[in-house]
């Protein structure tokens, strides 16, 4: 077997035991564990066990690798115990190489993501100190021009030069802290952007091996490749979301006048293209004219349209209502549904990045779409807001700062 995977090129290490696996697990880190079922003294599932119970080695995969004839009940065991896979003999060196490869990759992602993630918070850290620092030195100046006010010695002169420096500190500092945060969204650009690749590569490998080496795979383990490929098409489209968010708030845009009637009409013309197996009433009122960038408005109103048919799927027939008023002197539009809603107490986390109200395996998403439209709204320098109650249905509001 390590013949097998030497042609990987990666530092592997081999235990003739399951006492001595344990001795190497506890001195360093490891990408993946292949683990022989039958080992003299303590044979792999015991091995398992041992090693699960480590908090620091609980998420490590581990592969079974057996010969034994009761392959049915060993399989079971194995995934019981938390095992990622289970390969019987004989083994297929390039499904074994190619299975490797997959956890090495994870391991190397998790680590650069680990690791990039440690810079972004002392960058971020020291920030923070730097701020209070100068925040400081700030309260220090106030209190020297306090004293110097009291003494009333050189007042007027000395009162305006003190005032001239201090705006000109209050400018510097502001400044150094954009271009701190100019940095730092920079920063968390790259991170997402260099994210990309990997994640396609690893969705690609998986869709390579169901299509090289489906008919040599036992049904568990073209389970656990799908479930790869789906996951890693899932980061890559977070990914993605990500990039889109970023771009919004570094980017410039144009505005014109958009006929948002019919921009929604073309949008909810393209939803009922998909979703022919449901039953919706639709109810569109009015929209106004806005003066706004027709491309980002169409992904602020796409959002909130499909959200609306993704949250009321559980309803048939569903209900979603489209409309505008004015109040206040400007034109607030909203997107209603009588879906499955959510509770006020929670209304602050609607527009953050990665907030989601609902369970991945209810509702799918990404949890970057209301993060983006609220971007989006606040460029044109208008608001978002969301009233809604649990099982009840949800109405989203906008406006664009005309």
């Amino acid at each position: 077997m390590v013949t097998i995977i030497e042609e990987l090129g990666q530092n592997i290490v081999t235990a003739a035991s399951g006492r001595e696996a344990l001795r190497c697990l506890l001195n360093q880190e490891f990408a993946v564990i292949l683990l022989d079922v039958n080992m003299p003294g303590m044979d792999g599932f015991e091995t398992a066990v041992l090693i699960r119970e480590r908090r620091r080695l609980e998420n490590v995969p581990i592969i079974f690798i057996s010969a034994i004839s009761d392959a049915d009940t060993h399989v079971s065991r194995g995934y019981s115990l938390g095992a990622v896979d289970y390969i019987l003999a004989p083994i297929v060196p390039e499904i074994l190489r190619a299975k490797v490869s997959v956890f090495v990759e994870l391991y190397k992602i998790t680590e650069q993501v680990r690791a990039q993630a440690e810079d972004l918070r002392l960058a971020h850290s020291g920030l923070e100190a730097r701020v209070k620092q100068r925040t400081e030195q700030l309260a220090a100046t106030n209190e020297a021009l306090q004293i110097e006010v009291r003494e009333r010695q050189r007042a007027e002169e000395s009162l305006l030069q003190l005032n001239l420096d201090l705006e000109q500190r209050v400018s510097d500092r502001t400044a150094e802290l954009r271009l701190a945060n100019q940095e730092l969204e920079a920063f968390a650009y790259s991170i997402a952007h260099d994210l990309r690749a990997p994640f396609r590569h690893i969705h690609s490998y998986a869709e390579l091996l169901q299509e090289e080496y489906a008919e040599a795979l036992a049904p568990e383990a073209r389970a656990y490749l799908t479930r790869i490929g789906t996951k890693s098409r899932e980061m890559g489209q977070m990914v993605d979301d990500l990039l889109s968010l970023f771009s919004v708030a570094r980017g410039k845009f144009d505005r014109a006048p958009v006929e948002l009637g019919d921009l929604v009409q073309k949008i909810i013309s393209d939803i009922k293209g998909d979703i022919l197996d449901r039953e919706i009433i639709w109810q569109i009122g009015q929209f106004p004219m806005l003066k706004c960038n027709y491309a980002l408005i169409r992904q602020v109103l796409d959002n909130l349209i499909s959200n609306a048919v993704k949250y009321t799927r559980p309803r048939s027939p569903a209900h979603i209502e489209l409309g505008s008023f004015r109040e206040n002197g400007e034109e607030v539009c909203y997107v209603r549904d009588d879906g499955v809603g959510f509770d006020m107490k929670s209304a602050d986390r609607l527009f953050g990045v990665f907030q989601r109200l609902h369970r991945s395996e209810e509702f799918e998403g990404t949890g970057v779409g209301l993060a983006l439209a609220s971007r989006i709204i606040r460029k044109h320098g208008g608001r978002i807001w969301a009233e809604g109650k649990v099982d009840r249905g949800a109405t989203f509001y906008f406006t664009l700062g005309q």
